[in-house]
């Protein structure tokens, strides 16, 4: 595991925390969804939740079994 996944702001830049320049490292273990880095200035955020789309060989949560 790379640790907590981290989002640019502007440029949609996805890297791990262990993937950051250092300065930004720093600020990064100690907030818990976005800052702005005091010695770079980047702006970083929390990628937003995943949810899987469902597909034809995927059932649905509003989908039932049974003859239509």
């Amino acid at each position: 595991m790379r640790g907590f996944a981290w989002i640019a702001a502007l440029g949609e830049e996805v890297v791990y925390e262990a993937d950051l320049p250092a300065c930004c490292a720093r600020t990064a273990r100690a907030v818990d969804d976005s800052f702005e880095c005091p010695g770079c200035g980047a702006m970083w955020r929390e990628p937003l939740p995943v949810e899987p789309e469902h597909d034809a060989f995927m059932q649905g949560d509003d989908e039932h079994r049974g003859a239509a």
